[in-house]
């Protein structure tokens, strides 16, 4: 265990040397401050109305050159204003005013706005119980008047409610991503820090640990460390678990970071969020298997960053390429000739099939990780949630971990063999 410690302070002494750390550790903080700063605003139902029937009638008139039908919201009520918005039962009456009576008389024979079409479209709400829409006798004949009530369910949950986001603790409202809070929470922790911030942290750390083993290797540096009663062997297995440390400490701090903010600002704990500092330092692996490769038989640190940066879009590519195919997989069963003419040739499909199998399952990890995130948020039958599960059913925690940790077992061992057999 000292010998460990020792090898990875040295790691982190020269991590410290070359400032990088501090700029990740800073942009991680700066990240964390950022989204600690994100407030979200429950949209009241009349605002959410008032917008959505704007929206109608900007796009009524792009579509008839400005002659279309004005949509507004009349006499709303919160029939229980104690409740909170997303329990609330609500009653209120939808007005489509035309330009001219022959207008409203011709949309009335077509049929297309009806009560019945109303209801089934609030029912899709998934805070909504029960629908009523009934259309009011006219008074102008140039309108159509529909009074609708909806009651909330019993378990509404304020994620499922629309909420404006804003940066500064509300100072920069952000109204133009007025959505279901679900939806920002998962957009956050999913895409921005999941994936993009991963690949960003994943990236700075490869440059980073670039130069560990290579200056490991200088001479004069690798006499004194032979001259230690310590096998070679250990002596890279050591080195390359400080590099997975210094990964892990970065990741550690950013995730946990967010998890504690997003926590505190919404309310919602996404404790499966811990969990991929695992995966994504495990993901590190891969990259830090073939960097350590590639410094013990280089021994360069340009080379090493070139061919680990490289293999990056390489293994992305590869996870991509199948993931899309695998998704696009023709049905031998179906008689659908439409279906079998949307199929690509065998060839891709064998192609990408081989490349997965015999490769790290970088990209793997980034669908499992996925999962892992919106099971904290998502209901298990949710339309979603079996959509993706669907999709990415062939995706498997089992064997993307074995695979991968094959792959990073025989390059290391690879790297091991090779520096305990040269003269240095």
């Amino acid at each position: 265990m000292t010998k460990y410690l020792a090898i990875l302070r040295d790691s982190l002494r020269e991590a410290l040397d070359t400032k990088v750390l501090y700029f990740t550790v800073g942009l991680s903080l700066l990240t964390i401050l950022l989204l600690g700063s994100l407030s979200f605003r429950p949209v009241p139902m009349e605002e959410q109305l008032s917008r959505a029937t704007e929206m109608m009638t900007f796009l009524s008139d792009l579509g008839t050159q400005g002659r279309g039908p004005r949509y507004t919201v009349a006499e709303f009520e919160q029939t229980n204003p104690q409740a909170a918005a997303w329990q609330g039962d609500y009653r209120y009456v939808f007005v489509m005013s035309f330009g001219a009576a022959e207008d409203a008389q011709q949309v009335r024979k077509s049929n297309l706005i009806t009560a019945e079409a109303i209801e089934r479209d609030l029912a899709k709400s998934p805070w909504v119980k029960k629908v009523e829409a009934k259309e009011l006798p006219a008074t102008d004949p140039k309108e159509f008047r529909f009074q609708v009530r909806t009651w909330a369910t019993e378990n509404a949950d304020r994620r499922d409610w629309v909420h404006e986001p804003a940066l500064f603790f509300g100072l920069l409202p952000m109204s133009i991503f007025q959505t279901e809070l679900n939806d920002q929470i998962i957009f956050i922790a999913d895409y921005l820090i999941g994936t993009w911030g991963a690949g960003v942290t994943m990236l700075l750390s490869t440059i980073v640990t670039a130069f560990f083993i290579p200056n490991m290797l200088r001479k004069g540096t690798i006499d004194m460390l032979l001259a230690k009663p310590v096998y070679r062997s250990s002596l890279l297995v050591y080195k390359f678990i400080g590099g997975l440390t210094f990964m892990f400490l970065n990741t550690l701090i950013i995730l946990a970071g967010v998890w504690l903010v997003l926590g505190l600002r919404t309310g919602v704990w996404i404790n499966s969020l811990l969990l991929c500092v695992f995966v994504f330092t495990f993901q590190f692996a891969i990259f830090y298997s073939i960097s350590t490769l590639m410094a013990v038989t280089t021994r360069s640190p340009i080379a090493v960053i070139l061919v680990t940066v490289a293999a990056w879009p390489l293994l992305s590519g590869i996870g991509w390429g199948y993931r899309y195919f695998d998704a696009r997989r023709p049905d031998l069963n179906t008689t659908d000739l439409r279906e079998q003419r949307k199929a690509w040739h065998p060839a891709f499909y064998t192609t990408f099939d081989v490349l997965h199998f015999v490769t790290p399952r970088y990209k793997d990890f980034d669908v499992l990780t996925s999962r892992l995130i919106r099971k904290s948020l998502l209901t298990a039958d949710s339309r979603e949630t079996k959509e993706t599960d669907k999709e990415y059913a062939s995706i498997r925690w089992d064997e993307s971990l074995i695979i991968t940790v094959l792959f990073i077992a025989i390059l290391l061992g690879l790297s091991c063999w090779w520096f305990a057999t040269r003269d240095y």
